[in-house]
């Protein structure tokens, strides 16, 4: 059951994240567009994560419509007050074991921990970690 929600929220995040992009960057690999505005929320994304050697591989703007209904309640009611209209998804690389992800399953264990912030007042909402992480996802690193 866990697994599948895991799954959902992934493929939800993704799917909202393509259609926006590398942006326009000059330097390869750098985007500068739709993800500017998560530059604010990567230090509140690298504290989630409790594992030393992991690594930041992408991060995506995602409309709060495509993300909300998945979320728990309240992580619903934290972007209701903060009038947030976009989350920021961070994809990390590493060993992650049991606990090492704040807000995840505490037994969830992989290598892709995917946490989400709220773009305005810089709230964690939700972290899953993932055995495996798309393609598409990682094309995207800031």
């Amino acid at each position: 059951m866990r697994r599948l929600f895991r799954r959902r929220l992934w493929c939800v995040v993704l799917a909202a994240a393509l259609p926006f992009g590398p942006g326009c960057s000059a330097t390869p690999r750098l985007s500068n567009g739709s993800v500017s505005v998560c530059f604010r929320a990567l230090p509140v994304g690298r504290g989630a994560i409790h594992e030393k050697g992991a690594k930041l591989i992408g991060v995506h703007r995602v409309p709060v419509d495509a993300v909300r209904i998945h979320l728990p309640a309240p992580a619903q009611d934290q972007l209701a007050r903060d009038d947030d209209t976009s989350v920021c998804a961070m994809a990390f690389k590493g060993t992650f074991r049991a606990g090492q992800v704040a807000m995840a399953d505490p037994s969830a264990t992989g290598a892709y921990a995917l946490v989400l912030v709220s773009s305005k007042r810089l709230h964690l909402l939700r972290s899953i970690v993932l055995d495996e992480l798309p393609r598409a996802f990682g094309g995207r690193t800031v």
